[in-house]
């Protein structure tokens, strides 16, 4: 019997050494690489164009052709000690995307790759678990992602980041702070500075470093050397300042203010100010259902004298059904109203999506939309698009 108690302890006491060393050993990954591929193709009916209304394409409205690669990681320190003593790098990420685009610069149909840059920042955590700083080329905290899936929504461009300010990211810094500690009701402050569009080179082209492609007036090829972008500094500059519930909140408000001197969109050798002051509400159920609803008024003074009263309006809806359907709904309105001139400029989209999801990696959408652009010489365009989503790699 005595015999047999001491086995038994000798087996206990091995297992327990056995199950405490794998646990010593295992460490949490942190590097993560994921490529996405997304590729589309469909109708586009052009009611301004009587002519030549019909316009097959694979790439002429909405999200382009592209493949999109992010490298993220995670400091290891941070993760063991979970801690940090003063400020560290607690995490990075690297993204850029190789784009297809019919007319960029001149093509005219033929056609012309991009190489361009996404996200691209170093965060910083600091002795306060919430209190965290970015360096880089980030997005505009012009309000949230008002989508499931953002990355693979068919027109990102109907985020106000795009339709009002013209760009999706800028280079800068962003520092977030709890602003109400309250348990039960939490609300940060996030702050960001940045260089108004600096790497901004017109709308479709941001953060482009290099394409290449056909010119068919000059039957040729043309290239723009490889980190060798127009980099001409504006004196511009753009600062954002946002209080709003965290994310992982069921029910979010965020208000917002942005002033700045930007690039012009429609005018890329001159800058606009911009004064704007807004507010969100994102309603959301795990994965499953995703309401948003933005608003943002303000003012824009060109340089050419002008100035006009501006309101924009971003309505968004996502539903997840019968495991592997998804119904995306998106409307924008943009009302530009001159207050020195008799000028009245208004912006209308509206875009509804069908997905079937394979698998979160996999993924085949139907876009439909209308595109009312007075901005663009009263364009408008009627269309649907396929769409495939495809994904390889690991997500953080």
């Amino acid at each position: 019997m005595k015999k047999l108690i001491i086995l038994f302890s000798t087996l206990l006491f091995s297992c327990i050494s056995w199950t405490q060393t794998s646990i010593k050993f295992t460490k949490p990954e942190n590097i993560y690489f994921y490529s996405q591929l997304s590729a589309r193709g469909g109708l586009q009916y052009d009611l301004n164009n009587p002519d030549e209304p019909l316009l097959f394409s694979s790439s002429s409205k909405g999200q382009r052709t592209r493949l999109a690669n992010q490298l993220f990681f995670r400091s290891k320190k941070r993760l063991q000690k979970g801690y940090v003593r003063k400020a560290s790098i607690s995490s990075g990420c690297f993204a850029f995307s190789l784009d297809y685009d019919p007319f960029y610069s001149g093509t005219n149909g033929a056609g012309s790759l991009q190489l361009r840059l996404m996200d691209n920042w170093l965060q910083f955590g600091t002795k306060k678990s919430r209190r965290n700083f970015w360096v880089g080329n980030r997005r505009v905290e012009y309000g949230r992602s008002h989508r499931i899936e953002a990355e693979t929504s068919f027109m990102n461009r109907n985020s106000l980041r795009v339709r009002d300010l013209g760009f999706w990211w800028d280079l800068g810094v962003v520092y977030r702070s709890p602003f109400i500690k309250d348990e039960s009701n939490r609300w940060d402050v996030t702050l960001q500075l940045s260089s108004g569009g600096w790497l901004f080179s017109g709308n479709g082209q941001q953060g482009t470093l290099w394409f290449t492609g056909t010119d068919r007036v000059k039957d040729s090829a043309h290239y723009l050397n490889i980190f060798n972008p127009d980099l001409t500094y504006k004196n511009t500059v753009l600062a954002i300042a946002n209080i709003g519930r965290p994310t992982y909140m069921m029910k979010e408000w965020n208000f917002f203010g942005v002033i700045g001197n930007i690039r012009d969109q429609y005018n890329l050798d001159s800058t606009v100010i911009v004064s704007r002051l807004g507010a969100e509400y994102i309603f959301k159920r795990k994965e499953s259902f995703k309401l948003g609803n933005q608003i943002s008024v303000g003012n824009s003074f060109y340089q050419n004298g002008d100035s006009f009263f501006v309101v924009n309006l971003n309505n968004t809806l996502d539903i997840n059904f019968s495991t592997n359907y998804v119904l995306s709904f998106c409307q924008y309105v943009g009302l530009n109203k001159g207050m020195n001139n008799a000028s009245q400029i208004i912006d209308y989209s509206i875009v509804s999506s069908i997905a079937y999801v394979f698998n979160p990696n996999l993924k085949l959408r139907l876009n439909l939309f209308y595109d009312n652009e007075d901005h663009w010489n009263n364009r408008q365009h009627l269309g649907a698009y396929v769409q495939l989503v495809a994904g390889l790699g690991k997500r953080s």
